[in-house]
């Protein structure tokens, strides 16, 4: 595949999700910082239906704090690996930027936006949990995680049907860390979407970037 049409596919792709998840950060602020948006209560009272089960509270609450109580010590950790033991130096820079600028952007984002988290369906662990709800950090963090990953090491698959099973592999996972944030009750749907579209955008407009500087290194 060439890197002109790589450019042309991921930057398409970037900027749609950046669109949409400027056009629901509008919307979000100018009627919804604190009120429940379209498909929001729908999910929840299914994510709520759900917490009686002891065994989905401690599955939850373990995902939720993997991507989001640590993600600093995380990312070194996936950083140190990739640099030194998958030789993946520009992967380890490129996650590693993507990581640590994502979360402190969002972080700007969550209070201009000024949306209140729900407070309605918490589970005990979450009780105090405080900060602004809209975008999910964690949703975020997940989809930059899992996508730098699948997107450095695509490359090594040697069928399209590993990449398929490894894409929508990862994909799943980040689906799984949205409905956490719901299930454990301190975001609403809409804010985990944001999240996705925010992860999604940062990683199709910086991949080209790095792709180019890949395909530069391993030709010399």
């Amino acid at each position: 595949m060439k890197l002109n049409f790589n450019k042309k596919l991921y930057y398409g792709i970037g900027l749609t999700a950046l669109l949409l998840f400027l056009l629901l950060a509008f919307i979000i602020k100018s009627g919804y910082t604190t009120t429940p948006f379209a498909f929001d209560s729908e999910i929840d009272n299914f994510a709520y239906s759900l917490q009686s089960s002891s065994l989905l509270i401690a599955f939850f609450t373990a995902l939720t704090n993997f991507f989001g109580d640590a993600n600093f010590e995380l990312t070194g950790i996936v950083m140190l690996i990739l640099f030194f033991v998958f030789r993946k130096r520009l992967g380890a820079i490129w996650f590693g930027i993507l990581a640590i600028a994502s979360t402190v952007g969002n972080s700007i984002i969550k209070n201009f936006i000024g949306r209140l988290r729900p407070d309605g369906h918490r589970i005990a662990a979450f009780a105090h949990y405080g900060g602004m709800s809209f975008a999910s950090g964690h949703s975020v963090f997940a989809t930059i995680f899992l996508g730098c990953l699948f997107l450095i090491f695509s490359n090594r698959m040697k069928t399209q049907t590993s990449k398929w099973i490894f894409g929508l592999l990862s994909f799943f996972i980040v689906l799984l860390v949205m409905f956490s944030r719901v299930f454990v009750g301190v975001h609403y749907p809409s804010d985990t979407l944001g999240g996705l579209l925010e992860g999604i955008a940062i990683l199709f407009l910086t991949y080209p970037i790095y792709f180019k500087y890949r395909v530069q290194k391993n030709s010399h």
